[in-house]
């Protein structure tokens, strides 16, 4: 009888993970991370414009996934090193993956990434392992830039991951192969005045979260607290006088 039991425990959890199609992780929720440049905000949190980014005034976040984000304050520099890592697990496919980010102007708008790479491989620099994440690149969607969070799809002007800033945001984007198991992600220091909310995977290469509230069936990787609806529907950051 146990034999049985065990058997159909293991045939469920096999079924399972074959049908998962959908990941979430926070971005407060990285099991390492070097330096102080990335740091955890509570909502609401006063955010500082730049003179480097035109009209770009003093800013106020008012919500985000479970009342947390991470990011790197306007001040602080460009390319320290600093990184954070996440792991996550998913069976085997072409993931696409998003993050929720905002990115206020095209000097605020980037990050470098890569998956499944040793910590000492993580550097603020163009390489044969780092990519860099672009958020509205200049010249792709400047009339976009805002304060509000915005989705977008893991992407590279530069690196391994090559060429797939434009494509990520057509109907025929670039998906990342990841094989059955636990992988790693690493989001490296480029610009400050960046931030991230939280993480999306999907086998679905037509899903814009954008678009379309997040699948309710959506597997967590850590904690969620706010409602998918809730995220779409109110307004998500409110802009202040310096």
């Amino acid at each position: 009888m146990r034999i049985i039991i065990f058997l159909t425990l293991l045939n469920f959890a096999v079924s399972y993970a074959s049908a998962q199609e959908h990941i979430n992780w926070e971005a407060e929720d990285f099991i390492d991370s070097k330096g102080e440049k990335f740091q955890v905000f509570e909502v609401p949190s006063e955010q500082k414009g730049a003179p480097r980014c035109v009209d770009l005034e003093d800013y106020k976040i008012t919500e985000s996934s479970g009342d947390t984000y991470i990011g790197v304050p306007n001040g602080l520099g460009n390319n320290s090193g600093d990184w954070v890592k996440y792991e996550f697990s998913v069976p085997e496919g072409n993931w696409y993956i998003w993050g929720r980010v905002v990115a206020p102007c095209s000097r605020d708008n980037s990050m470098y990434w890569a998956i499944n790479i040793d910590d000492a491989d993580a550097l603020s620099t163009n390489n044969a392992i780092m990519n860099i994440w672009d958020f509205y690149e200049e010249g792709i969607f400047q009339d976009k830039y805002t304060t509000d969070w915005i989705w977008f799809r893991l992407n590279s002007r530069d690196g391994p991951f090559k060429g797939t800033e434009l494509m990520q945001h057509d109907d025929n984007p670039v998906p990342i192969p990841l094989a059955e198991g636990d992988h790693t992600l690493h989001l490296a220091h480029r610009e400050d005045g960046t931030h991230i909310d939280m993480f999306f995977g999907t086998l679905d290469a037509k899903f814009d979260p954008n678009e379309t509230d997040l699948p309710q069936d959506v597997e967590p990787q850590g904690k969620l607290a706010t409602t998918w609806g809730a995220l779409k529907s109110e307004r998500q950051v409110e802009r202040i006088s310096k």
